[in-house]
């Protein structure tokens, strides 16, 4: 018995050769899901430190960043590939994770100034 290999999509940009993706949009799905965890993963930690410190405010915040961070990821997140048009598919969402990777910096130095001003009274 002979088994036969899976045909090999065409690539519709190139007609001549056969298309193989590969492995790449795998692993830039895979790392985008990474920076996702990471992010929600910082903005928890950040407001249970805000709550041990008795910061409602700054809780909240970094509770509103981490869901701003899921929300978008659960409903369409990036999958790595490109389009048959060719432009990056995933940049407006980098652009939305880099604000919110900024926001977060800019709360843990909130959180961190709070808990050294509440270390010095």
């Amino acid at each position: 018995m002979r088994m036969s290999l899976p045909r090999r999509r065409r690539d519709p940009r190139f007609p001549g050769e056969p298309w193989d993706p590969g492995l790449q949009p795998e692993r830039t799905a895979l790392s985008w899901q990474r920076t996702i965890l990471a992010m929600a993963v910082g903005a928890m930690v950040l407001s249970a430190t805000a709550v041990r410190l008795d910061q409602p405010v700054l809780t909240v915040l970094a509770a509103l960043v981490g869901v701003m961070v899921l929300v978008p990821a659960i409903f369409r997140s990036p999958d790595g590939g490109m389009p048959s048009h060719g432009r990056l598919r995933s940049w407006s969402f980098l652009v939305r994770l880099a604000g919110l990777v900024m926001a977060l910096a800019v709360l843990g130095v909130a959180v961190t100034v709070v808990s050294l001003i509440d270390m010095t009274a």
